[in-house]
């Protein structure tokens, strides 16, 4: 049984996993284009899977979610899409109000539980599938690395992908703000995304080259020339120095870790964000044609493995009622039903994870296994408990990727003391502030 342990979407959610087979045995909802989704139930009596292989497990996965599930949409921006876990130290928050704190704090006691799990049972990756950030400063990247650095062992399985957050939010504070044509700022939050993905990643996955139809060189390699004109960019922030950071962003995706054998199981990264300049289509998804190409490359050079597909939107809609119709419409993935098209010829031997709208849903389409990951750090305030799965994957004897029911760990809520007994005592005779009165 090779076991492949993987942890998806900190801010977002997780998946850790340990895999076995899982059964796809729901009542049919109707999509468009004749594909049915459906849920994902009580899994099956376990499979024969593959005997054990030296240094192999199955693939761990953490699956975030709060305890009750949210409303999709929510409070954040226009869209209903609120997947951003880090933001300034000191800087405005789009989930802030009077609802207190949310986000760094609850990321940071993620990770201890996590690294507490994977002291006991090691994790192979941790996937984080978009919006590592709330609006791509450089302030907020800090931080996020920051908040990484005193898990060295979880930074080293850390992959990441781009989300709208990381990418499209032109002004947090302003939605009807926009970037012009020839505005830097785009070219700068795909600048700072590739720059944290090459400090996380970019030794382990390796892009796909296009000339040659085969998996090419690590990123690393692949940016090394590009240095130079990253750097005066970044530096100088001028429209004449970003002409080459279209290409070299387009030409990084997707990102593929191959299968350490011919029949063992690779990750293949996509940017699914839309290039938009506008915060109110700043949610919207498309995966481009080239990506799919570059995906097809690189299953066909293994044609034995099996693949964990991730991207950041959805691919699929819920079968479930939405709370709004502008959440269908400003979060879609605009193409989605071709790219599940697409992934049609990879079914059984691939899983489709995303992020995105936070709903917890596992279920399947056009024979594909979709699993959506909710949240175990957005939506609520710090008191309340959150939680994450741990989700095995395993190949089976006839070579098809499953995925067994989860295991639910749970992330406990800080509960602050008595406010008489913590807080200050005013200075000078100051008043103390009082707390604002509701529908303030």
């Amino acid at each position: 049984m090779d076991r492949f342990q993987l942890v998806q979407h900190l801010p977002e959610a997780f998946i850790a996993a340990r895999a076995r087979p899982s059964a796809l045995d729901a009542k049919a909802v109707a999509l468009a284009d004749d594909m049915d989704v459906r849920q994902m139930h009580d899994p099956p009596e376990p499979g024969i899977l593959r005997p054990p292989v030296e240094g192999g497990e199955v693939a761990g996965l953490g699956h975030g979610g709060v305890g009750h599930a949210p409303d999709e949409g929510g409070d954040g921006e226009i869209g209903g899409n609120q997947d951003n876990a880090i933001g300034e130290r000191y800087g405005f928050r789009i989930e802030s109000g009077r609802s207190g704190p949310r986000g760094n704090e609850r990321f940071k006691r993620v990770l201890n539980e996590l690294e507490a799990i994977h002291a006991k049972a090691p994790l192979d990756l941790v996937l984080i599938t978009g919006d590592m950030t709330d609006a791509g400063t450089s302030a907020e990247w800090a931080e996020f690395l920051d908040a990484l650095a005193p898990h060295p062992e979880l930074a080293e399985r850390v992959l990441i992908l781009p989300g709208n957050h990381d990418l499209n939010i032109v002004d947090r504070a302003n939605p009807a703000r926009m970037d012009l044509p020839t505005s830097p700022n785009r070219r700068l939050r795909q600048l700072r995304t590739l720059s944290a993905t090459l400090e996380l990643q970019g030794d382990r996955v390796r892009v796909v080259d296009f000339a040659r139809c085969r998996v090419g060189r690590t990123l690393a390699e692949f940016l090394e020339p590009h240095l130079k004109k990253m750097a005066r960019f970044a530096n100088v922030a001028k429209p004449l120095f970003s002409y080459a950071i279209p290409e070299i962003w387009a030409k990084a995706f997707p990102m593929v870790i191959p299968p350490d054998r011919e029949d063992g199981l690779g990750v293949i990264l996509l940017n699914s964000n839309a290039d938009t300049h506008f915060s109110f289509t700043n949610a919207l998804g498309m995966v481009s044609a080239e990506q799919v190409k570059g995906l097809e490359i690189a299953t066909k050079q293994y044609p034995r493995a099996c693949w964990i597909i991730a991207l950041h939107h959805h691919v699929v809609e819920y079968p479930r009622p939405a709370k709004a119709l502008s959440e269908r419409i400003g979060t879609a993935l605009i193409n989605g039903n071709w790219f599940v098209r697409e992934m049609q010829r990879l079914a059984g031997r691939a899983i489709l994870m995303h992020g995105h709208r936070h709903v917890d849903w596992i279920g399947h389409c056009a024979g594909l296994v979709v699993v959506s990951a909710p949240s175990p750090v957005m939506e609520v305030t710090d008191d309340k408990d959150t939680g994450f799965y741990i989700h095995t994957l395993a190949i089976g004897t006839d070579g098809r990727l499953r995925l067994l029911s989860p295991d639910r760990i749970t992330v406990r809520g800080e509960r602050p003391d008595d406010p008489d007994e913590t807080a200050p005592l005013p200075k000078n005779g100051a008043k103390t502030a009082q707390p604002l009165p509701k529908g303030v």
